[in-house]
């Protein structure tokens, strides 16, 4: 099977995975002033993760955090080999590989999930994006395999590497990387991208505007609406009407860091990444009320300390300030 083109885009990815067409033209407004204190955070919690990465690249036993700190260097530009942390990227990227399994799967040892793996293909599909490294290639088109395989019968995956039960948070992680890895011109089954969108669609519940976790939505859940909203824009499904309800609900239910109102664990700073991501690509009057407000309460957390106490929280943060930088392919149109 040929690969895509690498310099595919969102509306040419409608086409291949989804045969759904995407807009003619690329319409929103997504510009907020990227001020200068950003950029500064930004750099200190950067600094403090590249001073903490161990000497053989990773962050840990956990893939999902390794990969997540990998990107959070490379959020304003450096690549492997180049840039500012072009070196601890580089010693990053190498330990996600040699981590992988003869199966395709990349967690350390007997440890992780397919979270873990997810993060860990969409890691090495931003660095192959950036260098066409033919050692990251390969590993990527045994991961892509792997995630294809263990598609369930309902359209989705859950934590094992095997085709069984689904869920939604779970399922979305997969399509974004195997969306990053068609960006970085690698063949991904138009089938297994239908078939994930159907199971997602599956999940919405009417009454509460948003995405069900394994069922139908019965409840408010902000990371659900973003990652719904998610997979939907990447597969090429940006005219969507399910979208608009779904940021509706997203922006009444919002966990604002430095207002009380969020607890800055994992799973808050999860749903930031999905929602950021999304409503960048919304744009409109929600970013621009989104992006400010966000930023003003994890700046007023990080004042003294410039990161959170966890790798984990401090690099999805990382990511979500980082949005407006452009540079990672999965946050270009």
């Amino acid at each position: 099977m040929r690969s895509l083109p690498s310099a595919l885009g969102v509306a040419a990815l409608a086409v291949v995975l989804t045969a759904v067409p995407a807009r003619a033209e690329f319409v929103y407004d997504a510009t907020v002033p990227f001020e200068p204190r950003v950029e500064k955070a930004i750099a200190r919690a950067q600094e403090w993760l590249a001073q903490i990465q161990q000497a053989n690249g990773s962050w840990g036993t956990c893939n999902g955090r390794n990969a997540l700190a990998c990107m959070a260097l490379m959020v304003n530009g450096t690549t492997p080999g180049h840039g500012h942390y072009g070196a601890k990227v580089a010693t990053a990227v190498d330990f996600l590989v040699n981590s992988q399994h003869e199966n395709g799967y990349l967690v350390v040892g007997d440890t992780g999930n397919m979270y873990q793996h997810g993060l860990s293909t969409l890691c090495l599909a931003e660095s192959y994006g950036m260098t066409h490294n033919i050692q990251v290639r390969e590993a990527l088109i045994k991961s892509i395999d792997l995630i294809v395989r263990a598609q369930n019968r309902a359209g989705g995956w859950r934590y094992k590497p095997v085709p069984d039960d689904a869920d939604l948070s779970v399922t979305v992680m997969q399509v974004m990387a195997l969306r990053a890895c068609v960006e970085a011109g690698l063949f991904v089954p138009k089938e297994t991208i239908d078939f994930a969108v159907h199971y997602v669609k599956s999940l919405w519940g009417d009454k509460m505007d948003t995405f069900g976790y394994a069922s139908p939505a019965s409840e408010v859940s902000f990371n659900r609406a973003a990652a719904g909203t998610v997979c939907l824009q990447s597969c090429g499904l940006t005219e969507d009407p399910l979208i608009p309800r779904a940021i509706k609900h997203l922006m009444q239910h919002v966990p604002w860091p430095g207002e009380g109102k969020s607890d800055n664990s994992a799973m808050v700073w999860y749903g930031h990444y999905y929602a950021s991501v999304a409503l960048y690509h919304y744009g409109g009057d929600n970013w621009k009320t989104y992006y400010p407000r966000l930023t003003d309460g994890v700046l007023k957390e990080w004042d003294k300390r410039g990161h959170f106490p966890d790798v984990l929280e401090t690099s999805w943060a990382v990511l979500v300030l980082g949005v407006p930088y452009r540079y990672l392919p999965i946050y270009q149109e």
